[in-house]
C-alpha cells in the first residue's frame, strides 16, 4: 500500500501497488482523480529523497507530495523550449517542463507556442506531453493561428486526430479568416479534410476574400469532391 501525505502531514490517499507502476502513473493517477495539478509540476519525496519519473513503486512506503509553481523562465529556456518542440526532440522538451516551465509559453521571436511548433511539424509524442502539462489547445500564435490550423496545413493526420480529441476548436478563424479546413483544403490534403468534415468542421465559413473551402481546393479534385458530396449530405 502506498500512503501519499502532503508536506503538512495531512493524507491525501491510499493506494493498491497493484494498481500503480512508477512515479509516473502515481503522478499522473494524482492529476486524473484527484485533483493535483500535472504530473510536471508534482514532487513526490521518500524520506526526504525526491523521486524521479521512472522509480519503481515496489514495496509498500510513504510518500510526501509537494505541489510546485511554474519558473520564471529565461528568454533562452522559452526559445530552447520552442526549438525542441518544432524539433521533436522529446527529452529535452520534457526536460524543460519538468522545472516546471509554462507549457504555454511563447519565445520572442515568432510568438508562437511549443504546440503549434509541435503540431505543425507532427511531432505528436511531444505534443502529447504538452497537452498533458496543461497547454492550451487552442492558444493563437502568430497571425492568430492554432495547432489545429498548422496540423492541418502540414497534412498530419495523426496531429489533427489527436487535438480534435484534446477538444480543439475546428471552426476558429485566424487573423486572415482562415480555417483548419481552408488550410488542408487548399493544401490538398484529403485525409485531413475528411477528419475536419466527420469532426463538425463548417465548410461554409469565408475568408477574408470571401472564399470558403471548396474554393480554395480548386487544384484538388478529391478534396473538392469530399467538400461536394458534404454539401449534399447536409442539404439532404
Amino acid at each position: 500500500m502506498l500512503r501519499i501525505t502532503l508536506l503538512s502531514g495531512e493524507e491525501l490517499i491510499r493506494l493498491p501497488l497493484t494498481e500503480l507502476s512508477d512515479v509516473k502513473a502515481l503522478k499522473r493517477r494524482l492529476h486524473q482523480h484527484h485533483g493535483l495539478p500535472p504530473r510536471f509540476r508534482q514532487r513526490l519525496f521518500n524520506n526526504g529523497e525526491i523521486l524521479d519519473d521512472d522509480f519503481q513503486l515496489d514495496s509498500a512506503m510513504d510518500l510526501q507530495v509537494l505541489i510546485v509553481s511554474f519558473c520564471d523562465a529565461s528568454q533562452d529556456q522559452r526559445r530552447e523550449l520552442c526549438a525542441a518542440a518544432m524539433d521533436g526532440r522529446l527529452a529535452e522538451v520534457e526536460a524543460h517542463l519538468q522545472l516546471p516551465m509554462d507549457p504555454d509559453c511563447r519565445d520572442d521571436e515568432s510568438r508562437l507556442t511549443p504546440l503549434i511548433r509541435a503540431s505543425g511539424d507532427g511531432h505528436v509524442d511531444v505534443a502529447e506531453s504538452l497537452l498533458e502539462a496543461g497547454a492550451q489547445v487552442d492558444m493563437i500564435g502568430l497571425n492568430e493561428a492554432t495547432a489545429l490550423m498548422a496540423a492541418s496545413c502540414g497534412g498530419h493526420t495523426a496531429m489533427v486526430e489527436l487535438l480534435l480529441n484534446a477538444g480543439a476548436d475546428k471552426n476558429l478563424y485566424d487573423g486572415e479568416d482562415w480555417t483548419a479546413l481552408m488550410f488542408a483544403s487548399f493544401e490538398g490534403h484529403a485525409q485531413v479534410v475528411r477528419m475536419l468534415l466527420d469532426a463538425g468542421a463548417r465548410r461554409d465559413l469565408c475568408n477574408f476574400e470571401n472564399d470558403i473551402a471548396l474554393d480554395l481546393a480548386f487544384r484538388h479534385a478529391e478534396v473538392r469532391l469530399l467538400l461536394q458530396t458534404s454539401d449534399q449530405g447536409d442539404g439532404a
